[in-house]
């Protein structure tokens, strides 16, 4: 059965969630929806909500952690062993950030590896957060597989695009939080969360996720003026890369998605704040290997689900991204998680082993009594039969012997000699028997007495022909024709021959 995946992206509206079928070669997405959550009123009843909508049954989920539980640093290291940059990765943290680390969880990812140094993008989140997180899904029985950071999951799916470009960046842009994620030749090299204030978006984006177009007139002047500030931002977010850095690359092409994604001036300001080519990004339509059910055409909203879809088609083995189901929160190992239902299989099996021994018991026994009642008959008949035999000791093969006798016996008796064999005599007959006569024989009977030959021919002068041939013969005398008569259609003859055996 093909695997399926549920990608669960929540965001500061709305809870989306896109379930995908693993194909051969690619992905076929046959679920998605999304659930605005000042609607449901809060993230876990719209996460249920939206569960709600997709069978989950049998389906792997990947999920995010939301962006303001999530800090990001930029590190080198002198290492290149991966196991022990985890083991020293605390320590180099540990004078960077205001709370002790020991309450936050860290994970990262390589950037770059060169001679014995490492460039990586560090992530920490609070472990607090990471269990409130987690409880959302306990009331489902369902429980994330991969916990990411937003964003990131659909920034590693543009990068392996064909068409994409060498150095590009991702730009989502949400009713309370923006965050950029920069790539140079092909790599993702910077992740920030950017203050944004998108005026009117969280409305825009709660119609979208009802599929409701109607509502109240959305303010561009004012939603410009933030993205002018937001622009800004991220102008001096990439000039201080460069600084530090020292890469001066720009990017290509910036790929939009989010809320700001569904105002269709959003491409216009942003590109001619930043300078950039810019695009709103479906990443169902440029992916080449995502196919889209057609019954869901409608219902999919790129804007709101296309971090959800980059959730379901992450590979966890190939493509590089954070997962926080680490140390205490680590996905519990299948025989874990089936224990209760192995104990009651276990169970179940027992019985049916117990079913299964006392069914074969009754079955010996019965077997056992048929048995013994077949042989108590075999005995009868066998009694009835010969009742001049009175030790019986194994009644079928004494049986079969005293056939043989007999068989012996009779093929001595008069009649039955070696000369006058059932074969010979039907030979003698079929010789006889002018072969240019149409004869149709029906019936015939040899014993002891006589011969008795039934059939059907053309005409009467055929069965005197028949009759004169066959008393020229030797092996049987009295040749006489028992009954002539038409048959009932008028076609032929239906004709019967008696005649003895000569001793």
């Amino acid at each position: 059965m093909p695997r399926t995946i549920i990608g669960l992206d929540i965001s500061e509206d709305t809870v989306a969630a896109v379930q995908v079928k693993s194909l051969m070669q690619g992905y076929q997405v046959i679920g998605c929806g999304a659930v605005p959550i000042s609607e449901a009123g809060s993230v876990s009843d719209a996460v249920r909500a939206v569960f709600d909508g997709v069978d989950q049954k049998g389906s792997a989920c990947n999920s995010v952690i939301q962006d303001g539980d999530v800090s990001f640093r930029n590190l080198s290291m002198p290492f290149t062993d991966l196991k022990k940059i985890r083991q020293t990765l605390f320590f180099e943290l540990e004078t960077l950030m205001a709370t002790s680390v020991d309450k936050h969880l860290v994970d990262f990812i390589d950037v770059n590896r060169t001679g014995s140094q490492t460039d990586l993008i560090a992530a920490s989140v609070n472990r607090t957060s990471i269990a409130e997180h987690l409880s959302n899904f306990q009331p489902l029985g369902v429980e994330p597989e991969i916990l990411d950071v937003r964003n990131l999951p659909l920034a590693n799916q543009v990068l392996m695009q064909q068409n994409s470009p060498e150095n590009g960046m991702l730009l989502y842009i949400g009713s309370k939080k923006s965050s950029i994620i920069l790539f140079l030749d092909k790599k993702v090299v910077l992740i920030r969360h950017l203050p944004f204030n998108g005026k009117g978006l969280a409305a825009v984006s709660s119609r979208a996720a009802k599929r409701v177009k109607e509502g109240s007139p959305f303010d561009i002047q004012a939603y410009e003026a933030g993205l002018t500030a937001l622009c800004k931002t991220i102008n001096l977010t990439l000039r201080g890369f460069q600084v530090e850095t020292g890469n001066m690359t720009q990017p290509e092409k910036v790929f939009i998605t989010g809320p700001g994604s569904l105002i269709p001036e959003t491409a216009e300001i942003v590109g001619k704040r930043l300078a950039f080519p810019v695009s709103l990004l479906n990443l169902q339509e440029t992916a080449g290997n995502i196919q889209l059910s057609e019954h869901l055409v409608s219902l999919y909203n790129p804007a709101l689900m296309d971090n959800a879809l980059g959730l379901a088609v992450r590979e966890s083995k190939k493509a590089k991204g954070f997962n926080f189901r680490r140390e205490e929160f680590q996905v519990k190992t299948q025989l874990v998680k089936i224990k209760k239902e192995l104990i009651h299989a276990s169970i179940y099996l027992a019985i049916i082993l117990v079913f299964f021994a006392v069914n074969r018991i009754v079955d010996y026994r019965d077997l056992k009594n048929r048995t013994t009642d077949l042989d108590h008959r075999i005995k009868g008949i066998f009694t009835e039969t010969f009742p001049e035999i009175t030790n019986i000791v194994d009644p079928i093969h004494q049986m079969k012997t005293k056939i043989g006798d007999l068989k012996k016996a009779s093929g001595a008796a008069p009649g039955i000699n070696i000369d006058s064999k059932v074969l010979q005599i039907l030979n003698d007959i079929s010789e006889r028997v002018p072969k240019t006569l149409e004869v149709d024989v029906d019936r015939m009977v040899v014993d002891q007495d006589g011969i008795q030959m039934r059939g059907t021919t053309d005409n009467f002068n055929t069965v005197d022909s028949i009759k004169t041939s066959l008393e020229s013969s030797e092996m049987y005398r009295d040749v006489v024709i028992a009954s002539a008569n038409l048959d009932q259609k008028g076609k032929g003859v239906k004709f019967e021959i008696k005649m003895s055996r000569t001793q």
